[in-house]
């Protein structure tokens, strides 16, 4: 990437996927609004214009971000700073039965407290979970996966919320229907 036009186009595009503008992505969002980088480039790539986005445009475009929007461990995981939305409203959830697990991921750093705490929507007003660990992007670098008990929490009273084939919405998570992922 060379010309500042097109750096400026790929930050836009990037923010208003990172911020959930757009609900038609179907990319994982942990509870601080993180996503694995390498679905995001994936996604990228779909779009007119952005065939051969690498991760060198991306950091390109973190690195020279002039409100710093954008945030990168520069490994795994990326976020917009903030304005972090969920994309779907409580008033258009249907509460589903679960499959028996589902996944979270998020960064490494997080993986005790989310075994010790359990699972807390944050920056967002659910837990996003994945059908698969493909669909969260598999561990690398930062980011690291939990196990869900969703059926069983769903037994015990815990509600979720089908929001695609792929994903899962969900309020607090105990620590109890928390394990560790080993793959």
């Amino acid at each position: 990437m060379t010309a500042h036009e097109e750096e400026m186009q790929l930050r836009k595009r990037l923010l208003s996927i990172l911020r959930q503008n757009n609900e038609h992505v179907q990319l994982y969002f942990d509870t601080y609004g993180y996503t694995p980088v390498e679905p995001m480039l994936a996604y990228l790539r779909t779009l007119k214009g952005c065939a051969l986005v690498s991760r060198s445009d991306l950091w390109q475009v973190v690195e020279n971000d002039p409100g710093k929007q954008i945030e990168w461990d520069g490994g795994a995981l990326i976020r917009a700073t903030y304005g972090f939305l969920p994309t779907i409203s409580r008033g258009r959830l249907t509460e589903t039965s679960p499959p028996e697990v589902l996944y979270y991921g998020t960064h490494r750093k997080l993986i005790r407290q989310g075994l010790e705490a359990g699972l807390l929507p944050i920056a967002s007003e659910f837990v996003q979970l994945a059908h698969s660990p493909k669909d969260i992007g598999m561990p690398v670098d930062a980011l690291s996966l939990l196990i869900v008990k969703a059926r069983e929490a769903y037994a015990d009273g815990i509600p979720f919320f089908g929001i695609s084939d792929r994903y899962f919405m969900c309020g607090a998570i105990p620590p109890a229907y928390v394990m560790p992922y080993a793959d």
